[in-house]
């Protein structure tokens, strides 16, 4: 067999020395070799560099709502009852679906929005009707998907179908996903699986029960991670209002957004108008916090029909009397709707109608504006600004540490020398006290003459 030395691999993928000649190469099929064309071992990747790689290869989180909800994260909405929790979770949901800015904050394009309902059943086809009034020309949108199922999200086969179904009316390209509220689906929870066969996360979950709303978390982190898409989870507010959430803290530290809604006292006028509510971000672990907003809840038609109305009354029993009194009600033919622009909070906290973050635009072309956030007095206290230093000035520091480091060498000299200094002084002290112990005539003459030893 000949070797031509001069002959050079083809392949560009080549290393070579000072002198041009090939010393590697790598061939079409990204196999190394060496000068003499034997193949060199491929380094086979431990576990810690393969999660590496991965990590490095993942893209950036894209938001489903800018500056609020991101994609594969999980984010809580909570407040005390009647404060419109619901209401405010369709409004998001709805403008995802319908691919308008929520507040002046844009959403991703062409996404789905699946509410699962745990608390109020049919009726929320009349909270959903009842928007697409007000904002859609009172058509439902197509990509907002609304149902009531009652089911035990510890089952892992209950995971496996949200999962599988989301994915296949998406097209993997995911969305937002809500379910209202936590109470309600934990209620679900039984020993028994919806097969008898699934294994079950999780015996007996309670929301007080630190590891249990771990595992929750995380349960809805997969969904979330598996879906590409942004998972929400309706919850009540605390006895205590400072401590916020109701339950374990674990939810609060192990979700990615935690948003609060709290009844307002100011007053906005309106005859539509049913309350205001305040929002704060308490919580985005990815975004800026956003400012405290304040939002109106109105009244709308819920899209019952006369005939519902007669065929309801129908079902009702014949007053005995026809003089007879009680209670004044009227039919209600209305329920609330969360209104997604929020009022502008003066800086003597009165509210008005006008103006919001001029330079952004909710779905009706209208301004937006916003409450500022509270000055954070602990790092305003605590964050001191230093002016820029001189050239000079930077000379003289470093003249001064040079010198104090000098000081520092000569002192832990001397310190050391004394230091030694001593020690021979105290081994020479103790030695001569022997001696004199062994000799007690001599010890006899050293105390008369330099006194007790």
């Amino acid at each position: 067999m000949v070797i031509d030395w001069d002959t050079k691999p083809s392949n560009t993928e080549a290393t070579l020395d000072e002198n041009g000649d090939v010393i590697e190469w790598t061939d079409e099929n990204c196999i190394r070799y060496d000068a003499f064309g034997n193949a060199i071992p491929t380094k086979i990747l431990c576990a810690i560099e393969q999660e590496e790689i991965k990590l490095q290869s993942e893209k950036r989180l894209r938001p489903i709502i800018e500056h609020l909800f991101n994609r594969k994260q999980v984010g809580f909405l909570y407040g005390e009852s009647n404060t419109g929790k619901s209401f405010a979770a369709l409004s998001l949901l709805n403008r995802v679906a319908q691919g308008r800015p929520w507040s002046g904050l844009r959403v991703a394009k062409e996404c789905h929005a699946f509410y699962f309902d745990g608390e109020t059943g049919v009726e929320v086809k009349d909270r959903n009707t009842a928007w697409s009034k007000k904002f859609n020309g009172g058509i439902k949108n197509k990509r907002m998907h609304i149902l009531s199922p009652q089911i035990n999200l510890f089952d892992v086969g209950v995971q496996n179908i949200i999962i599988s179904d989301i994915n296949s009316i998406t097209n993997n390209k995911g969305g937002i996903i809500c379910f209202d509220t936590l109470s309600s689906f934990l209620a679900y929870y039984s020993k028994q699986c919806i097969d008898g066969k699934t294994t079950l996360d999780m015996d007996n979950p309670d929301e007080n029960d630190a590891i249990a709303m771990r595992k929750l978390v995380s349960i809805l982190k997969r969904i979330a991670v598996e879906t590409n898409s942004f998972v929400l989870m309706v919850h009540h507010g605390g006895k205590d209002a400072a401590k916020g959430m109701k339950g374990a803290i674990t939810l609060k530290n192990d979700c990615d957004t935690v948003i609060k809604l709290a009844a307002s006292d100011r007053q906005t006028g309106g005859n539509n108008i049913a309350f205001s509510v305040s929002l704060t971000v308490e919580k985005n672990r990815s975004a800026a916090k956003l400012p405290v907003m304040e939002f109106n809840l109105c009244s709308e038609d819920n899209g019952i029909t006369q005939q519902e109305l007669h065929e309801i009354d129908n079902e009702l029993c014949d007053y005995p009397d026809e003089g007879e009194t009680g209670y004044e009600a009227k039919n209600s033919t209305k329920t609330l709707v969360f209104i997604d622009k929020p009022n502008k909070i003066n800086n003597d906290e009165k509210t008005n109608k006008e103006g919001a973050f001029p330079d952004r635009k909710q779905a009706g072309d209208e301004s937006l504006e916003a409450k500022p956030s509270q000055i954070n007095k602990y790092a305003q206290a605590h964050t001191h600004h230093h002016p820029p230093t001189t050239q000079q000035q930077q000379q003289e520091t470093i003249e001064t540490n040079r010198s104090n480091g000098e000081t520092r060498v000569v002192a832990s000299g001397f310190t050391g020398e004394a230091r030694v200094k001593n020690n021979d002084s105290y081994i020479m002290h103790m030695n001569t006290l022997k001696k004199l112990k062994d000799a007690p005539l001599q010890k006899e003459l050293y105390e008369k003459i330099y006194g007790e030893i």
